[in-house]
């Protein structure tokens, strides 16, 4: 593995298929482009790398392939060395707490100690409906404080025993516990809610490590300012959560590419955003550009940069991130409370 640079953390949200870069290719050569790019990462001195726990394709759903994550991931537990490894999970009623933590625990002893499991803020995604798994409506909020609880109470190594809304355990226990104690955990929130750090349960805002925030610099500052606010209102140091900025990236030599690829019809109607906002929200342009709006962010309070690259499944961008832009990137200054 390459030697660590100095800076924020960085790390790689996998080519899986469910943003349909996968499409086209057979289960077969999608498993390879995934085990390929999980070994460049490695090599290319990326921290952590990242699946989600999806089924289907978005922003449509497609007949094309989604690689499972919780059987690749154990698979890179066991065959890909010396790197992080993290997945972001649906929680109940998407997912059984039990069968959870028992996911999570086993990863990471296949790891050695290397995994962080992450869960989601956002709305039930498609296709949860369509499998029959979520009630219209159904709020994530509840889900997420319950499962948070639950997890910690069965990795314990002990019955637990859950009364919830939407988790509910009757002397349920998941041994072996994890390799970690706490097994770290990850939420996933979008800042450009104004409310976005008060929104978060009081279990995660506790039990968290690290959370992994969406949106604009300006965004992503007053959320990490809300958030120590409540961290600190809970009598808990607002430095024992690391920030995170999850993104999209695209290396690109000059500006007119740039542009000439935000204005093409497939970019506009296939994410059903202004190109203006997709690219405010995104890591897209040039070394130059990409190195000083990473400084936006970390100036902000962003110590670790969670990236899926626009160019899946090549390479590229995620090779010229590692090489050129995140030498140029200073470390985190924090956003302050």
């Amino acid at each position: 593995m390459s030697a660590p640079v100095a800076g924020p953390r960085r790390s790689v949200l996998a080519p899986q298929g469910a943003r349909l870069e996968l499409a086209g290719l057979s289960g077969a050569q999608a498993w390879r482009t995934l085990v390929e790019t999980a070994e460049l990462v490695r090599v290319s001195g990326y921290d952590t790398l990242w699946l989600e726990d999806r089924t289907d394709t978005v922003p449509r759903r497609e007949l094309q392939p989604v690689i499972e994550g919780w059987t690749a991931l154990g698979a890179l537990a066991a065959t890909v060395a010396d790197i992080g490894l993290g997945l972001l999970s649906a929680v109940p009623p998407h997912r059984n707490a039990v069968v959870l933590a028992k996911q999570a625990a086993s990863v990471d002893i296949v790891s050695g100690g290397r995994f962080q499991l992450g869960l989601p803020t956002t709305d039930h995604l498609a296709e949860h409906a369509a499998a029959g798994s979520t009630p219209l409506g159904a709020d994530t909020a509840p889900a997420l404080a319950e499962t948070v609880e639950a997890l910690r109470m069965l990795w314990s190594g002990v019955p637990a025993v859950v009364d919830g809304d939407v988790v509910k355990l009757a002397g349920a226990h998941a041994v072996p516990v994890p390799a970690r104690s706490p097994l770290p955990l990850a939420v996933r929130a979008d800042a450009a809610h104004p409310d976005a750090a008060a929104l978060l349960p009081e279990a995660v805002v506790r039990a968290c490590s690290s959370v992994q925030w969406q949106g604009e610099p300006e965004e992503v500052a007053h959320a990490v300012r809300e958030f120590g606010r409540r961290r600190e209102s809970l009598r808990l140091d607002p430095a024992g959560v690391r920030h995170a900025l999850v993104a999209e990236c695209r290396v690109f030599d000059d500006r007119l590419g740039l542009e000439r690829w935000l204005s093409s019809p497939h970019v506009v109607v296939f994410w059903s955003h202004h190109p203006d906002l997709l690219a405010r929200r995104s890591l897209y342009g040039t070394v130059d550009r990409l190195a000083e709006r990473a400084g936006q962010y970390t100036a902000s309070g962003i110590e670790e940069f969670v990236l899926w690259f626009r160019d899946y499944p090549a390479t590229e961008s995620l090779r010229r991130f590692a090489e050129e832009i995140a030498p140029r990137v200073p470390t985190a200054r924090p956003a302050g409370v």
